[in-house]
């Protein structure tokens, strides 16, 4: 695998990777049909299996003690796809592209990071983490979930997430980064009571001028979290770059499925003209990473 960064992300193939039995059925050749009773060997007629390959951002990155190139996907359970991943063996063999898209910018002129990750936009807010560090940035994340089991974070033994909102080392996948954290879940079972965008208003608003022309607001998570975490920053004078999620099916800019509305030029306000110039872009190849104000939300 090439050189990855924070943002980008695999398209992987949730399903058995063909071996020399079974490759010709995978790759779809027909099949014998007896006279009565017809033999179904294609693996997809005989039972759910995941077609298309599924896009998971890139958490995290590193080498073992052999030399080898490992990478960090999270991934939760909702399909058969996804199942599949689940349910492979330690060792298990998956077949993949990557890596794909572009990644997140560290200006040279910013020095602050806040990394707003909601649900399954976390994972590459981990990765996003490391790179942060490495650079010499302050940062802080923001973890938000509608309730805790939903949460895809370990928490440091004996620090508990504040319930006011304030910033501590208590998830370990920010904390061996020098990240502290704020937890917000909707129902309140750990962290601050709220949206995730609570925590974040309350950080900025705490921050003068001067830390808030240093600051870039990193975001991924479910459409309505960004936008409202885009306005927010907007309002608050603060960059803001979005790592949007859309379904993809090829990851490379064949198949046209993940196309994004995008203004034309540059946003200078909070509002949006209806009839703006607006043009499509594909996440997958001029993305997924964005800067907040060009998305037509």
């Amino acid at each position: 695998m090439g050189p990855t960064r924070p943002g980008q992300f695999v398209q992987i193939g949730c399903r058995p990777v063909p071996g020399d039995q079974d490759r010709e059925s995978l790759l779809g050749r027909a099949q014998p049909w007896g006279p009565l009773s017809p033999e179904l060997s294609q693996p997809e007629l005989n039972g759910p299996m995941a077609l298309l390959r599924r896009p998971f951002s890139l958490a995290g990155r590193g080498e073992d003690d052999t030399g080898s190139t490992w990478i960090d996907v999270v991934h939760r359970v909702v399909g058969v796809g996804t199942r599949w991943l689940g349910e492979l063996p330690e060792h298990g063999a998956v077949d993949l592209i990557g890596p794909l898209g572009n990644w997140f910018q560290l200006p040279h002129d910013k020095s602050i990071g806040l990394l707003v990750g909601g649900g399954v936009g976390l994972p590459p807010m981990f990765y996003l983490a490391e790179a942060l560090f490495e650079a010499g940035w302050y940062a802080v994340a923001f973890v938000g979930a509608t309730t805790s089991d939903l949460l895809a974070v370990d928490f440091v033994d004996e620090v508990e997430p504040d319930r006011e909102g304030l910033p501590l080392q208590s998830v370990a996948q920010f904390s061996r980064f020098g990240t502290p954290a704020v937890v917000c879940t909707d129902d309140g079972s750990v962290g601050l009571k709220g949206l995730i965008t609570d925590g974040l208003e309350r950080s900025l608003q705490m921050m003068d001028r001067p830390k808030r022309e240093q600051t870039v607001v990193f975001a991924c998570g479910p459409h309505a979290m960004m936008r409202a975490t885009n306005r927010l920053a907007r309002h608050m004078g603060v960059a803001c770059q979005v790592c949007l999620e859309q379904q993809m099916a090829c990851g490379m800019g064949t198949c046209q499925s993940c196309a994004v509305p995008i203004f034309d030029r540059p946003r200078t306000g909070l509002g949006g003209d209806a009839d703006e110039a607006r043009r499509y872009r594909l996440t997958c190849h001029e993305g997924p990473v964005f800067d907040g104000c060009d998305v037509v939300w």
